[in-house]
């Protein structure tokens, strides 16, 4: 069995974490729960452990001052796995250089959880660890960070050649290192993080969830599997663009356009994607300006248009409730008027017979 160290000042967030995984099942046993990264680095004075599962931010000593204090005595070598929020990016570089095999978002997300406990317990305890040069003690590259910086100065300056040249370079490195799940989950957390600063650096308003999500979707779980370094150079130019966006600050052009095909065809299938190709806008600068505009997603813009509409037409005239419903592009009549609630306040038989008040 493996030995597994929960380090966490909050008790629920312990609490949670040792129910909501069969840790028997996966071959590993909890030993010990910490309630900061104090006590955590005490007992691992004495103890030893295989894996350390610990929040980032604490009193008395943070997850991240415990990951490196742990590894610059050589205290411990046992896989690392961060908990952090969406404003600790700023920290996650770090924990790479110090050897930390992965980082998850809060909330925890099962599955997520299981998978790397799972590569976890095939590849067993870590070979060597990481030093302050992104090698280890028998010289194999753990974190290629010469190359990551080669990719992201490239993607920052929108340099085509320089981009796919240190793609190249990047995965005959990874491949050299025998391209295992634990190269490849460094190089692209490392790689994340970078990009998510460059967005931030062009605008601090940006929504990091939002880019988060369209580097998962793009990069980052498809390249700890399967990636080409083909797919990788298309998402590196899609970034490079999508960052080129934020610079020329074209939000206010777009938006009124995307204004105008929403009154006229709010009734229609209408997505973020679609309109985002319609318009030639990356989907997520696209998903960031209509949240900094309207403090809402597209998605809920779209709905709150609808509803407007569909109001009117309880006021107006004396059409059913379904084919108002249907005119404003909802199929189904009872989530309808399940979201005529959430915006109104009541259902829209009582906003028709109150003559459009709530």
């Amino acid at each position: 069995m493996l030995k597994v160290m929960l380090v966490d000042d909050e008790p629920f967030i312990m609490q949670g974490l040792s129910v909501l995984i069969d840790w028997e099942t996966l071959g590993y046993e909890i030993v010990k729960c910490a309630g900061d990264g104090g006590e955590a680095y005490e007992y691992l004075k004495k103890e030893t452990v295989d894996l350390i599962i610990a929040d980032i931010s604490m009193p008395v000593m943070t997850g991240l001052e415990l990951l490196k204090r742990i590894r610059e005595e050589k205290l411990s070598d046992a896989y690392f796995i961060i908990l952090s929020g969406y404003n600790d990016f700023n920290y996650a570089q770090q924990a790479i250089r110090y050897s930390c095999m992965e980082y998850i978002l809060k909330p925890v997300n099962r599955e997520e959880l299981t998978e790397i406990l799972k590569r976890v317990s095939l590849t067993g305890r870590m070979e060597s660890k990481a030093d302050m040069d992104d090698e280890d003690t028998s010289g194999k590259v753990i974190l290629f960070k010469d190359e990551l910086d080669r990719l992201v100065s490239a993607i920052d300056l929108n340099d085509v050649t320089e981009l796919n040249g240190s793609v190249d370079a990047l995965y005959d490195r990874m491949y050299d290192a025998g391209m295992s799940d634990e190269v490849a989950s460094m190089n692209i957390n490392y790689l994340q993080v970078r990009l998510i600063h460059l967005a931030v650096e062009q605008d601090e308003t940006v929504d990091q969830e939002e880019i988060l999500q369209f580097i998962n979707e793009n990069v980052y779980d498809y390249a700890r599997t399967k990636g080409t370094r083909t797919h990788l150079k298309r998402f590196a130019l899609s970034y490079a663009d999508y960052l080129a966006q934020l610079r020329k600050n074209v939000s206010r052009g777009v938006l009124q356009e995307i204004e105008r095909e929403i009154k006229t065809n709010y009734a229609e299938n209408l997505t973020l994607k679609d309109l985002s190709k319609k318009y030639y806008v990356n989907p997520s600068y696209l998903g960031q300006i209509f949240r900094k505009k309207y403090d809402q997603s597209f998605k809920d813009y779209l709905c709150t248009v609808r509803i407007n509409e569909a109001a009117s037409m309880l006021v107006k005239s004396d059409d059913k409730i379904s084919l108002i419903a249907e005119k404003v592009g909802y199929k189904d009549t009872d989530y309808f008027i399940q979201k005529f609630i959430e915006i109104k306040g009541c259902t829209p038989a009582r906003y028709r017979k109150n003559g459009g008040a709530s």
